[in-house]
């Protein structure tokens, strides 16, 4: 990781984090994965395991530093860019950090990288090459569940949903799982229906804007055939499933109906209005 510091249209120190990679221990040359930049409401947060992450604007992304010094430093120097920040209330869509889009324009590590640069933390959907997210070690119960809910999906996309009875596709679930699923059925028959749900196209609200769910977020052929390019995830549940080939902005919230969506409402549109 790399904090480039510059004066901005105001005169003003602004800071942004950049991810660096190296193709081997011996290279001399770096590419950047990941563009960060440092607003007011920027959160530094240890994690307790040799680790820290950075959250701003709806991103967060998580470093471990290679040493206890390397950690420090790094804090010293992300500390002081967030209090100038803070000071000169640095805010998305304003005119601090306009000359960060130059470093955004150069991104150009391997996707492996970028996705490592983009994995969050707390997820309950990824994607498929995503690291492994939980500390505890799953209940016999909740591995089975992934598993059903990972097999069903695969089953009923290869389905004629229009000629299957969810027994059916309970029994084929069974045969490729090769083990008795009687105590899960009502998990299952749930789940069918939130598949279901999910599988509808995405509406179309404007010319420029679809209402999609995790299904269509997750379909790379749809969205490339839409010809979708920005993409704004409004959970903190679910991940960001093809970081290098959209433009995604995140507000991480949960999705409950006490969440207060209209907090997020001009974040949300200035990043439509951008995509637009």
């Amino acid at each position: 990781m790399v904090v480039v510091d510059s004066s901005g249209r105001q005169d003003t120190e602004e800071s942004i984090l950049l991810g660096v990679d190296f193709s081997s221990k011996e290279s001399k040359s770096c590419t950047i994965g990941m563009v960060l930049r440092l607003w007011s409401d920027t959160k530094i947060h240890l994690d307790g395991d040799g680790g820290f992450s950075v959250s701003t604007a709806g991103r967060m992304h998580v470093f471990k530093p290679v040493s206890v010094q390397a950690m420090w430093s790094a804090l010293q120097v992300l500390h002081k860019a967030c209090e100038v920040a803070r000071r000169h209330n640095y805010f998305p869509g304003g005119v601090a950090l306009i000359w960060a889009t130059y470093y955004e324009s150069c991104i150009s590590s391997d996707q492996s990288c970028i996705n490592e640069w983009n994995a969050m933390q707390d997820l309950e959907s990824t994607r498929p090459d995503s690291p492994a997210l939980f500390v505890d070690k799953p209940t016999e119960g909740e591995r089975t569940e992934r598993l059903i809910k990972a097999k069903l999906r695969s089953i009923m996309m290869s389905q004629d949903l229009e000629n299957v009875t969810s027994k059916e596709i309970r029994n084929e679930l069974e045969t490729q799982m090769n083990c008795n699923l009687k105590e899960f059925k009502e998990f299952i028959d749930n789940e069918m229906l939130l598949i279901l749900g999910q599988m509808d196209k995405p509406s179309l609200i404007f010319d420029h804007l679809y209402l999609g769910s995790e299904w269509n977020a997750s379909n790379l052929e749809e969205l490339q055939g839409s010809g979708v390019d920005y993409i704004l995830n409004v959970t903190r549940e679910i991940d960001n499933f093809f970081p290098g080939l959209f433009a995604y902005h995140n507000i991480r919230v949960y999705d409950e109906e006490t969440t207060d969506l209209l907090a997020h409402w001009n974040e949300a549109y200035h990043f439509i209005n951008k995509a637009k």
